[in-house]
Formats: structure tokens, C-alpha cells, sequence
């Protein structure tokens, strides 16, 4: 190859909450990363994935070019205010078709928290589009990328994990209604209005909820989402004083900042009925509620993290779909790598073409002149036989060249063909002829 794909990240299966929520990115710190990157190493690509389970930064680059895994360990340690020694046991580096494997694998869920779940390709093709209006998303990313979202489709398609639709948020709602037995006549207040709360309260809805409030720091984004659902809006700075009537409460907003304090919660709950408990799940990353709110009495408290032991107990059916997912992928890399290596090879194909027929041409050239008739004509007929019989000629090798690309045999033969044939000297010849 002549590029490198390069993978630096961590994941739910690396790293636990508190140091994937200190390396996350929002939008904007995505878009203002990238720029930087694509500043100060402008002949590569890159792309940030950074989701509630996982942050991957993507570089394509030149084979032998920066940035090197090492220069991107740096770039995170300066962009986020840490030392490296803090996260480095944390993070994986891959490279090549390790990572165009992790690419694909991620697109199509395989790598999730729960199993073929289907936000992750919408957080992807996210991704990929903050990149590009970073500018630091090429041919090469997207390329890569289309390929991943084949993958994903071809995955969903055949194999069980596309039966179903299936999240994080769906997990956490089953673990609500497991917790409580029945949900009916029970109060959900929902902080946060994304897509996460969105799906959570219609999977609650659907299971008997009774009143749901949304608090969000939009009213408008409230009131959308508690319209969805037939739920309350809830002023943002009446969100603690609301606390003692929930008996469920999830969150899921863009904060940096945990936005439930164990302070404000045991504050608002001094007043709740004995024995009336209140279930918080936590999925936003950075996490919205402290750590030590679950050692309030009364409060039980479950963050992404968490939801992993309820993902091994509901879905063994779904995990049955893995390995004819993981074999999808890996034949998928092969026809990725493939499509790359002929590319390789192409130039000295196209470089062999011109040189046969700049030899037909000279010789055709010289016949013409002394043909009767119609020379312009008579030409272009003779010409066109020639050009044929040579590719005829040429047909067998070249197949064999293409169908072995990538391989240490098909670079030595090409290698031999240019020295053979003079074919950097062909190449520049054709340059020169197409800037003439």
C-alpha cells in the first residue's frame, strides 16, 4: 500500500466511564480537533467516531508521512488537558487492516455495547460529515466509508443482529421496567431532549409509564419531545425541586458538567416519602449525575457502564449473529484491500497500453503514407486493428497482474515490467504529451 490507516481509541471494552468521558468530543471540539490536525499534518485525512462508548480517531495518511500513533497519543494529550501516562494504558492503536477491520466492525455494530445496535451508524455517517466540513475528510475517508456502510447493510441484512431495533436507550428502558415490575401510575422525568431521551420515553410509553416531565436547558426542544410522548414540560431551573415526585429519572444531555450533584439531589429528596426509592440511569457522556448520588440512601443509580451485565442476560440470541457478522467484515477488508492494491498496479497496466500503442502508431504512421485512397480513413481502421490485436496480446498478463495484485509476486512483476519496458519513462512521456 501506499497509504496507512491508523486507528488510536478507546472503548467500553478498554476503558471504564471516567476515562472515556475525560477523551469524549462534542461536535464542535470534533470540528475545531480535526481543523487543528488537518493544520498541522495537511496531507492527511482524519475523522473522529466519539460516541457514549467509544472515541476512535481515524488518519489516513502517505506510507512512510506523519502523523505517527505517537504524534496522535501527543495531539489528545494536549487537546484535552492530560498527561499521557493517565489514559495511555486505556487506548489501542491499529493499523492498516486491523483498522479498516475496527471500521467496519463499529459501522455494523459488531463492536457495540449491545450487539447490532442501530444508532451507531447514524453516529458514523456523523462523524464522517463533521469531518468533511472540517475539510480534513478526502477521497480516501470517504471511500473508506462508503465501504462501512455496505458493510453495516450487508450485515443487518443477513445475519440475526439486524433482527429487531435495538439501543442503549431500548436496554435502558427494559432495565427500568425490569427494576420496577410495572411501570404503570410510576413518574419519568426525562433530562435531556435528544435522541436518546426520545427513545427512551417511547420505549417507556410502550411499556405503561404513566407521567413523564422533561427538563431540558431548550424549552422548545422540551416541549417537541414531551409532545412526542404526551409528557410535561418542566422548567430547567425547576429540575430538583421536581425530584421527589419521580420515581424514575434519565438522563442524556451534551453537558460537561454533571448537572444531578449529589448535594442537589439529597437536598431535594430530604423531604421524599420513607421508602419511596428513585431509580436514576445515567447514558450521557460526560456522565450528567455524580458518582456519589448512588450512595444516597433511597437512590439507585446505573451509568452506561452499567447496562453491560443486562446486555449479557437479554440478548444471547442476538450474540448467536457475531461470528456470521465478524465473517462478513473480514470479507469485506479482503475486497477493500483488493480494490486498493489494483490501483496500485494500474499505472504500470495503463503505462504498458501507452507504450504498445505509441510503437502501432509510429508504425501505422509510416504505412499510411504510402497507402492509395482515403489516408485519414484507412488509417483510423488499421489503427484500431492494431490496437486490438496488442491488447489481445496483452490480455493474459495483465489479468494475472491484477488478479495477484497486493502480493509481494505482483509487486516484483510490476516492478520488473517498468525496468523491462522504461515505463516511468513511458509515464512522464504521457505527461508531457497531456500538458502540451
Amino acid at each position: 500500500m501506499t497509504t496507512r490507516l491508523l486507528c488510536l481509541g478507546c472503548s467500553h471494552k478498554t476503558a471504564l466511564v471516567e476515562m472515556r468521558e475525560r477523551l469524549v468530543f462534542d461536535p464542535a471540539q470534533c470540528r475545531l480537533a480535526l481543523e487543528q490536525l488537518h493544520e498541522a499534518y495537511s496531507d492527511c485525512e482524519a475523522m473522529i467516531l466519539s460516541t457514549c462508548n467509544r472515541m476512535e480517531l481515524y488518519v489516513l495518511r502517505g506510507l512512510h508521512a506523519r502523523p505517527r500513533e505517537d504524534d496522535l497519543r501527543d495531539f489528545l494529550s494536549k487537546f484535552h488537558h492530560l498527561p499521557r501516562e493517565l489514559y495511555e494504558g486505556s487506548l489501542y492503536g491499529l493499523a492498516d487492516e486491523q483498522a479498516v477491520r475496527q471500521i467496519f466492525s463499529v459501522a455494523a455494530g459488531l463492536d457495540s455495547l449491545v450487539p447490532g445496535e442501530d444508532q451507531i451508524l447514524a453516529q458514523v455517517k456523523s462523524a464522517l460529515a463533521i469531518a468533511q466540513k472540517a475539510g480534513s475528510a478526502g477521497a480516501g475517508l470517504t471511500e473508506l466509508l462508503d465501504f462501512a456502510f455496505n458493510v453495516a447493510k450487508h450485515v443487518r441484512s443477513e445475519t440475526p443482529l439486524g433482527v429487531g431495533r435495538v439501543s442503549i436507550a431500548s436496554v435502558a428502558a427494559d432495565l427500568a421496567a425490569s427494576t420496577f415490575g410495572e411501570l404503570a401510575g410510576k413518574t419519568v422525568l426525562s433530562v435531556g431532549a435528544g435522541k436518546m431521551n426520545s427513545l427512551m420515553l417511547r420505549r417507556l410509553k410502550r411499556l405503561g409509564a404513566g407521567k413523564v416531565l422533561v427538563a431540558n436547558r431548550s424549552p422548545q426542544r422540551a416541549a417537541e419531545l414531551a409532545g412526542q410522548c404526551g409528557g410535561e414540560v418542566l422548567p430547567w431551573q425547576d429540575l430538583c425541586q421536581a425530584l421527589p415526585q419521580a420515581d424514575l429519572v434519565i438522563c442524556s444531555t451534551g453537558s460537561s458538567e454533571p448537572v444531578l450533584s449529589a448535594a442537589k439531589v439529597a437536598k431535594a429528596l430530604a423531604g421524599r416519602p420513607p421508602g419511596k426509592g428513585l431509580l436514576i440511569i445515567d447514558i450521557a457522556m460526560p456522565r450528567d449525575v455524580e458518582e456519589g448520588v448512588g450512595k444516597l440512601a433511597g437512590v439507585t443509580l446505573y451509568n452506561i457502564d452499567d447496562l453491560k451485565a443486562v446486555v449479557e442476560k437479554s440478548l444471547t440470541a442476538r450474540l448467536a449473529g457475531l461470528e456470521p457478522a465478524r465473517q462478513i467484515v473480514q470479507r469485506h477488508v479482503q475486497e477493500y484491500f483488493h480494490r486498493l492494491h489494483v490501483r496500485e498496479v494500474a499505472p504500470v497496466v495503463e503505462n504498458l497500453y501507452q507504450l504498445m500503442r505509441d510503437a502501432a502508431d509510429k508504425e501505422i504512421q509510416q504505412v499510411i503514407s504510402r497507402l492509395d485512397g482515403d489516408p485519414q480513413a484507412s488509417g483510423k481502421l488499421i489503427r484500431q486493428a492494431i490496437h486490438r490485436a496488442l491488447r489481445q496480446v496483452l490480455h493474459r498478463p495483465i489479468i494475472h497482474l491484477r488478479d495477484e495484485a497486493g502480493s509481494q509476486s505482483a509487486r516484483q512483476q510490476a516492478d520488473i515490467l517498468r525496468r523491462l519496458f522504461d515505463l516511468d519513462q513511458t509515464d512522464q512521456s504521457s505527461q508531457t504529451k497531456d500538458s502540451q
